[in-house]
């Protein structure tokens, strides 16, 4: 019985995350190949991929009854990526199992399947350089893909996702015909194809996304629309996980307002719970601001585990889409995560951030997120973003 109900409740996750995250958005669609997270292995993976070794795995199916594994797919791949030389492709033999299908959010799985295979292939010797894994979520139709790829070490060298709001799984039209065995090959043929080239794009065009690594914070993001146009009036939706309640939201509320105002923006920010129906709740307010854009931050603890097993937060895991309020169009995405407490902060048993670091984990997500939004969407150089007190004190930002 429990086991019939933990596949209840992955199919019913499954659902909501295909209608929720990939395709009932088709209308916000972007050129880009694909959302590839930063990563700071990237440049390597590219610079030895023509000579290096890429065991390719067979690739991961998730469906409503459960997963399982496609060895024509894998098959696919190989012959792809040897035949367009891209690199030596070689079957690898054995399986990766993804993590648990617990969220309805395309991004929470993407990392959490992740999280899991690394820690597998880690296990594991191979003669290869680089691992592949593709993972497709499917049901009447191929709703999303996952392209993992992971350095000997078991890192993340280059992966990314595919969903409808990329136009090349959205042009594909990855629906089976009927339910014959035969209709679904032939659907994940089609799935297949749509995630080896969308892997070559990004391989012969990298630079399709703008990454920043900075000591405090990663992102990566994109500029969907092709407009010129400046936004001046930004309305702002943050969607705040409940363990980020304590002194975060309060200081990323007005540290986000006053950085973007220095910028030349006028902006209202609203902060409101994770899983809240936001658009609905500020309808209204949105309309009487009547902004350029509005803004869309989904906002995670990020944690980190001492050795002997005690977890703290140390930064925050964040996404961020802006929404043209005059065509309704996706105009810009971005993903990163805010790393800021560094591991000697764990020498210590029972560490957990106080008032001012997470005042401080605050004004760091406020820099990345402006910072890149000023220069992608705006087309200039941010405005000073301080990220400790005694900075902000000395130029005269708010420290509450």
């Amino acid at each position: 019985m429990r086991g019939f109900q933990i596949q209840m409740a992955a199919a019913v996750c499954l659902v909501l995350l295909l209608l929720n995250g990939c395709i009932n958005q088709a209308e916000q669609v972007t050129a880009a190949p694909a959302f590839r997270p930063h990563s700071e292995n990237a440049s390597v993976f590219l610079n030895a991929l023509k000579t290096a070794r890429v065991a390719v795995y067979p690739s991961i199916v998730r469906t409503f009854e459960g997963t399982s594994y496609s060895v024509q797919s894998q098959q696919q791949i190989v012959s792809i990526l040897n035949q367009e030389r891209i690199t030596t492709a070689l079957a690898q033999t054995g399986t990766l199992a993804p993590g648990e299908q617990g969220s309805d959010i395309q991004r929470d799985l993407f990392q959490s399947d992740m999280d899991a295979i690394a820690g597998q292939l880690k296990d594991r010797k191979s003669d290869a350089q680089y691992s592949l894994v593709m993972e497709f979520l499917v049901a009447r139709g191929v709703g999303g893909i996952h392209c993992y790829i992971f350095d000997r070490h078991g890192e993340n060298a280059f992966s990314f996702l595919l969903n409808a709001h990329h136009k090349l799984l959205a042009d594909a039209n990855l629906v089976a015909a009927d339910s014959s065995e035969a209709s679904r090959a032939k659907l994940m043929e089609k799935a297949t194809m749509v995630g080896v080239t969308a892997l070559i794009r990004q391989i012969n065009n990298p630079e399709d996304q703008h990454s920043s690594k900075q000591k405090e914070y990663s992102i990566a993001s994109h500029k969907v629309s092709a407009s010129e146009s400046k936004v001046e009036r930004i309305f702002v939706v943050a969607r705040i996980q409940e363990q980020l309640n304590y002194v975060f939201m309060h200081s990323f509320k007005h540290s986000l307002a006053s950085a973007f105002e220095s910028n030349g923006v006028d902006a209202i920010v609203k902060v409101a719970p994770r899983e809240s129906d936001s658009l609905a709740k500020y309808a209204n307010e949105i309309d009487a601001f009547s902004p350029d854009a509005t803004m869309y931050i989904d906002l995670d603890p990020l944690y980190r585990s001492h050795r002997d097993g005690h977890e703290a937060i140390v930064g925050t895991d964040f996404a961020v889409k802006l929404i043209n309020r005059a065509t309704g169009d996706l105009e810009w995405i971005a993903n990163g995560k805010v790393d800021y407490i560094a591991d000697q902060f764990f020498k210590h048993s029972g560490y957990s951030a106080h008032e001012g670091i997470r005042k401080e984990f605050a004004w760091t997500t406020t820099a990345a997120v402006v910072r890149a939004f000023t220069a992608d969407v705006n087309g200039q150089k941010s405005a000073a973003i301080y990220i400790v007190t005694e900075d902000r004190q000395r130029h005269g930002q708010r420290t509450d």
